[in-house]
């Protein structure tokens, strides 16, 4: 007990002594600059330690500052893939306006061709059916539209009128298997009858004889004999002809002008009443 007090003061002692000794050390540095000599080589020693006191503060700071940085970032991220979503719909826009715009310009050239009197109409919808080819405009009676009306697109005949209502139409394309057209063959006069597979893009010619002067590449108009659709009018492309042994007749396969599948803007042909 005696050996553990008598420890006690003289730690407390050698505690004394050392601030007293530091005390004259600080205020003769003050008034002397005794040693400032030492302070470079002092700072060798003092460095590793102010490091070591720092580390936890810088690696706070450090860890704070990516934190926000990262945070930063993930959000910069996500509003530049909004907008990029957000040009790219407005791109898709301005093609599909461009493209629209230069459909109608070929109808506006298209209907500046044709001498009769015409009904500008646009596709509202398509029949469901599968066996059946039908499209749906929004013109009916009251515009002027009737049953038995020939309808075009910019580049050729798309089908008749089969159903006439007051503020719309269903229209019969020429691809449906039930349709039949009257045609005439632009470069050697050949009239036969076209008639839809049910296939969109192909049509085929009926009763061509093998002697037939037919070629791939031959334009079919419309000939005027059906008092349905006017004379002269664009229908297809001979796409392909036949010779098969055996058969009465060439097999003519055409390809439709019109683009029966896309065109959203269609021009009805208004002929006299008398000539329906």
């Amino acid at each position: 007990m005696s050996t553990l007090f008598f420890e006690g003061k003289v730690s407390g002692l050698r505690f004394f002594l050392l601030v007293i000794l530091s005390s004259i050390m600080i205020i003769a540095d003050a008034r002397s600059g005794f040693f400032n000599p030492l302070r470079p080589y002092l700072s060798f020693l003092v460095t590793p330690i102010q490091v070591v006191v720092n580390a936890p503060q810088q690696a706070i700071s450090w860890g704070v500052e990516h934190l926000a940085s990262r945070e930063y970032l993930v959000s910069e991220n996500q509003r530049l893939n909004q907008d990029v979503l957000v040009l790219r719909s407005r791109l898709q826009k301005l093609d599909s306006l461009r493209a629209e715009n230069v459909r109608l310009r070929e109808l506006l050239d298209a209907s500046q061709q044709v001498e009769a009197k015409i009904i500008m109409a646009e596709v509202i919808g398509f029949d469901q059916n599968a066996y059946s080819h039908k499209i749906m405009i929004d013109k009916g009676f009251s515009s002027g539209a009737y049953v038995g009306q020939s309808v075009l697109d910019a580049t050729g005949v798309m089908g008749q009128i089969v159903e006439a209502g007051a503020y719309n139409s269903r229209v019969l394309l020429i691809a449906d298997a039930s349709h039949f057209v009257p045609v005439q063959l632009s470069r050697t006069g050949l009239r036969s009858i076209l008639r839809g597979t049910g296939d969109l893009k192909r049509l085929a010619l009926m009763n061509v004889p093998h002697s037939a002067d037919i070629k791939k590449g031959d334009v079919l108009t419309t000939s005027g004999l059906d008092d349905r659709f006017p004379s002269d009018y664009p229908v297809g492309v001979v796409k392909s002809v036949a010779n098969i042994s055996g058969k009465p007749y060439a097999d003519v396969e055409v390809v439709p002008l019109a683009q029966l599948e896309r065109s959203r803007h269609v021009m009805l042909i208004d002929v006299p009443e008398s000539q329906r």
